[in-house]
């Protein structure tokens, strides 16, 4: 399941990161609480772990045992059930972090916390609505916007800095992926040189971007 999730999104940006991110996988919490340091974001199932010195960079991806196992049972390339949209949307956000560290990485780019939020909250919108649409399952279709941005709570473990970060990317991405939902039913292939282009834009870029793009949907 993991791989085929992260082929999606490979295949959507055109961005292979020469990974497989099951090799970077951890699904102990204690394990995972030790590398970060008792970091408290542990708790929330999903946690991408990274280290970084003069020899390079180092990465783990926390995805919590039971949240796995779950969608395993489930196969969302088969079935979407919205008991268990949470479930996938941490799955697509800790890939998603993985492939566009590395990306970044790999063209010695750096990239802060706010862009890496701003691409996963995207990911988790246009990876699950490419799901849906393969489905056919139009319950999913028109209601997810509003589940993903709308409905969602934030980790009760933030600080108040982490906090706004969340706010911030949740609410650009819910502004440009509006936008998207029409394209990404009637032809999905159509939105997929907007979304390769917003990929690799640099974070500032992004943000002008939406705006503009909202702008001209008004």
């Amino acid at each position: 399941m993991l791989a085929k999730l992260q082929q999606q999104l490979n295949d959507t940006y055109q961005t292979d990161p020469g990974y497989d991110v099951r090799d970077f996988l951890i699904t102990d919490q204690r394990l995972a609480k030790i590398i970060s340091g008792e970091n408290k974001l542990t708790n929330s199932g999903e946690t991408l772990l990274i280290y970084e010195d003069d020899e390079g960079l180092s990465l783990s991806l926390y995805l919590e045992q039971e949240i796995l196992s779950r969608l395993e049972s489930m196969d969302p390339q088969r079935v979407l059930r919205a008991g268990r949209l949470d479930d996938l949307c941490k799955v697509i956000e800790g890939l998603s972090h993985f492939n566009y560290v590395v990306w970044c990485a790999t063209r010695d780019r750096s990239v802060s916390l706010l862009e890496l939020e701003l691409q996963a909250e995207v990911d988790k919108f246009v990876s699950t609505m490419q799901l849906a649409i393969d489905l056919g399952d139009n319950e999913m279709l028109n209601g997810l916007h509003g589940r993903i941005f709308e409905n969602g709570s934030f980790n009760g473990d933030l600080d108040d800095d982490q906090l706004e970060r969340y706010k911030a990317a949740t609410e650009y991405a819910a502004r440009f992926c509006r936008g998207l939902r029409r394209q990404l039913i009637r032809n999905g292939d159509d939105v997929l040189p907007e979304l390769r282009r917003f990929y690799r834009l640099p974070l500032r870029d992004k943000i002008s971007h939406i705006h503009t793009r909202a702008w001209a949907a008004s």
